[in-house]
């Protein structure tokens, strides 16, 4: 079998090897597409900033089908088209109860222990998901970045009692975590007011064939402040922001954008950013992190069996996993480009 190893930043080896042989609760996994994602770049291009390895096998978004299993396997079978969680949590620790994203002794599958770029893979058998009938295995290598929004989603509706369906929702950032987001609040969630904003044209429209209000830039703009409450809540029009580009400016604008009493929920990660933390307060807002897509990838496959011409959209290019390089450098440029889909 071969490996494709991140040895070092901008430097994707193949390696050859031993085919695994799977043992107890272990699955032998025949890859077929892995998914690049914004932190494979960050790791290609050496500008990961969280816990990371090198050398490593990258990629947490996959999908292949079962070739072999260890003698205590009772899950899944060979044959089965399956993808698999990008968090390693242990199942056992307080965290895991209340969310396994947050895991006390987590590792991501290819950002920080081997992930799934190669032939094939081994995988204890907790952390697979089967597909359902009818699931594209070029969809399904999707289901970790929809499993991702899937969670802010559900996180979001928590703490929105009555739903999407009467609530204007504003999604900042088309990128697949984005976009996906958009998607299941149109398809899965009755959102009839979902709108998103993005400076790459090609995003917004995909946006708007899916159903969704493009904002002017102007619609969203800081208002200027006064001091009196009127001009604090001047700029809000919305109930739910979701905001997922990670870009300090968005999220402290974000905070101007939301209703008083509404809900401010974020993926996108921060190293530092000034806000107007006043607002959060004078509006009484609820803000909502949220990380990882475990215990949301039924979800996440039900959305993409259901709507696979949506899903269609969310791919944008194929490439072999020899030209890794090239694939990489096309999956960096917004304009034209949603997922990156790597083929074995």
């Amino acid at each position: 079998m071969i490996s494709y190893i991140l040895k070092e930043p901008k430097c994707v080896e193949a390696q050859e090897g031993p085919k695994p042989v799977p043992q107890g609760r272990e699955v032998l996994v025949r890859i077929r597409y892995v998914g690049i994602c914004g932190s494979d770049i960050h790791l290609f291009n050496g500008t990961y900033n969280g816990p990371h390895s090198y050398p490593m096998r990258f990629g947490h978004e996959w999908s292949g089908v079962v070739e072999a299993v260890g003698s205590e396997v009772t899950r899944v079978e060979v044959g089965d088209v399956v993808t698999g969680d990008c968090s390693r949590y242990c199942g056992a620790c307080p965290s895991c109860e209340v969310d396994k994203n947050l895991c006390q002794h987590i590792e991501k599958f290819g950002i920080t222990v081997d992930g799934a770029s190669a032939d094939y893979i081994l995988r204890d058998e907790m952390y697979l998901y089967r597909a359902p009938e009818g699931l594209d295995i070029k969809h399904l290598c999707l289901s970790e970045p929809v499993a991702v929004a899937a969670h802010l989603v559900e996180k979001v509706r928590k703490a929105v009692p009555s739903g999407f369906a009467d609530k204007r929702v504003l999604v900042l950032g088309g990128g697949v975590i984005g976009m996906s987001a958009l998607m299941l609040l149109l398809h899965m969630e009755n959102c009839r007011q979902a709108e998103l904003y993005d400076l790459a044209e090609s995003r917004t429209a995909l946006a708007r064939g899916e159903g969704a209000r493009i904002p002017a830039a102007q619609e969203l703009a800081p208002s200027s402040e006064g001091g009196d409450y009127a001009s604090l809540y001047a700029a809000a029009k919305y109930d739910v922001v979701i905001e997922t580009t990670g870009v300090a400016p968005v999220f402290a604008n974000a905070l101007n954008l939301v209703k008083p009493g509404g809900v401010l929920g974020c993926v996108g990660m921060i190293a530092k950013v000034e806000i107007a933390q006043k607002l959060i307060v004078t509006k009484s807002l609820t803000v909502i992190g949220s990380i990882g897509g475990t215990g949301d990838f039924p979800r996440a496959m039900e959305f993409l069996c259901k709507n696979p011409a949506s899903a269609d959209k969310l791919i944008s290019h194929y490439y072999p996993i020899g030209e890794a390089a090239q694939a990489f450098a096309t999956a960096r440029v917004p304009e034209g480009t949603m997922k990156v889909v790597l083929t074995l």
